[in-house]
């Protein structure tokens, strides 16, 4: 089995038939290797811009890429054509989605079809790296942070060209290689995957929505165990909900964070204990039940 790492670099734009913005691919940029990562052939294309015709001033100092240069590029469906021919089939493997989504926002404005014509198994690499290296899941690691943690050196490689992140990827990879890790990573480009790959995570900020479930808004003492009894009303803060908690069985106090987000394979529930802060007003005698005063869904939640 061969693999294709690709990479693209493309310049924001506006256009006028969508009366919006859209990131017009300017370079692919590709290795195709073998199951043992050995390296078989390169891909480097520029493509002439066809939306904004000078690419922005951030673009070329970040890319080193001119306006000349593009000029002698091709269109960007030639692009596709002949990497297509050239990818032969194989799995395609990215740094993180945002080129996948940028293919198929190109594939829509200029062929027509969101399909990508030479998708059929994708591989995020990103996520694979991530998980060979137990790193953060609530964060995203980015390429060279990658590099850095798998003391990769980066003095030879040109960043924000195509061609150089691919092979810098693929010096990566080499680091945590596991053939069968890697595959089962391994997605099929059906129907399902072009909308778990469009969905766009949603932050839920309204604590009656029906997903919300009523153990989701337990905390136990992160000392003892036991169920903590709520202090104070929920409070919404930088997209997060926050209240204070006591635990009855050992007296911690603490502050118990939650947040909501919606994501293609359901709603993902993220927790914290944060300091107690005794400056938060306290719930008076006469209101012992800090959900007095909520609407009445919300408390059906908490009983």
């Amino acid at each position: 089995m061969n693999f294709v790492i690709l990479d693209l670099e493309w310049n924001g734009t506006y256009s006028r038939r969508l009366h919006g913005f859209i990131n017009e691919i300017i370079e692919f940029g590709a290795v195709k290797v073998d199951e043992r990562l050995e390296i078989l052939d390169t891909f480097e294309e520029l493509i002439r811009p066809q939306v904004g015709k000078k690419i922005s001033g951030k673009i070329v100092t970040l890319t080193n890429i001119s306006n000349e240069d593009l000029s002698d590029g091709v269109l960007f469906m030639q692009a596709v054509s002949r990497f297509r021919k050239w990818s032969d089939g194989a799995p395609i493997l990215t740094w993180g989605t945002s080129d996948i989504l940028s293919l198929i926002e190109n594939c829509r404005y200029f062929g027509g079809n969101e399909r990508i014509p030479f998708l059929n198994q994708y591989i995020n690499l990103q996520q694979y790296c991530e998980s060979q290296l137990s790193y953060d899941p609530g964060k995203q690691m980015g390429l060279s942070a990658a590099a850095q943690l798998l003391d990769v050196d980066e003095g030879d490689f040109e960043h924000h060209r195509a061609l150089d992140d691919s092979l810098l990827s693929l010096r990566c990879l080499r680091k945590v290689y596991d053939k069968q890790k890697l595959l089962s990573f391994l997605e099929t480009a059906d129907a399902e995957f072009y909308r778990k790959i469009q969905f766009k995570t949603v932050i839920v900020c309204d604590l009656t929505n029906p997903l919300i479930k009523r153990s989701d808004m337990v905390f136990h003492c992160d000392e003892c165990g036991r169920h903590a009894r709520r202090l104070t009303e929920w409070e919404m803060r930088n997209k997060s909900f926050r209240a204070k908690f006591e635990c009855p069985g050992c007296g911690r106090k603490f502050t118990g964070r939650l947040q909501f987000k919606l994501k293609y394979e359901g709603l993902i529930v993220k927790r914290a204990f944060l300091p107690f802060d005794e400056k938060t007003k306290q719930p008076s005698a006469a209101e012992p039940d800090a959900s007095q005063g909520l609407p009445n869904q919300l408390q059906s939640l908490e009983k």
